[in-house]
């Protein structure tokens, strides 16, 4: 019975350690998309709405050039507890590569996740990093498409990437909505 136990808990750290990120705890890209493709059944199966949002760390890049790794890391890690923070339990988040992030949120139409996904590009906006002689901010960008509007995965994926490169566009530091695919209007 021991060895069995040993097995199942070995197991199970393996399959933690498959599926989530080890940064930040958060899901791996791979686990995030499998989930999405779930909830979706989930969504279409009740009747009700799902949002998808894709998150970026606005400039990234010079983050890790100008203060070092570390630091990146500490603000990727901050985006996450942030996420974890401001998202319900029954939401998904997931990094899904890099300094971009994703999140699935069940039973959530758009202007419920438009207002959710403000609030964490306001607050993120709000934290201070670094030391006391070289303190700097950082922004985000994200994307949010919605079923019903869209109805697979992969078209959900890439209407909230869009979106999220149409907020880069735009300036950055904001949220953008995916366009419905059927009439142009906004989600």
């Amino acid at each position: 019975m021991a060895a069995v136990r040993q097995r199942a808990e070995r197991a199970r750290r393996l399959n933690l350690q498959m599926s989530t990120d080890s940064l930040t705890g958060l899901l791996k890209n791979a686990k995030l998309k499998e989930q999405l493709a779930i909830e979706l059944l989930r969504a279409r199966r009740a009747r009700t709405s799902l949002a998808f949002v894709m998150l970026d760390i606005d400039h990234f890049k010079r983050i890790n050039d100008t203060y070092g790794h570390l630091s990146g890391d500490r603000v990727i890690k901050s985006l996450a507890h942030l996420l974890k923070q401001r998202l319900r339990r029954s939401d998904s988040i997931g990094r899904y590569g890099g300094e971009e992030f994703s999140a699935i949120m069940p039973d959530c139409g758009l202007a419920v996740a438009g207002d959710v996904v403000e609030d964490i590009r306001r607050r993120f906006a709000g934290l201070r990093f670094g030391q006391s002689d070289a303190e700097f901010s950082v922004t985000l960008s994200a994307g949010i498409a919605t079923f019903p509007d869209l109805d697979d995965p992969e078209a959900l994926i890439r209407a909230a990437d869009a979106a999220l490169y149409a907020a880069k566009q735009g300036g950055r530091n904001r949220v953008c909505l995916a366009p419905l695919s059927d009439t142009g209007e906004k989600a």
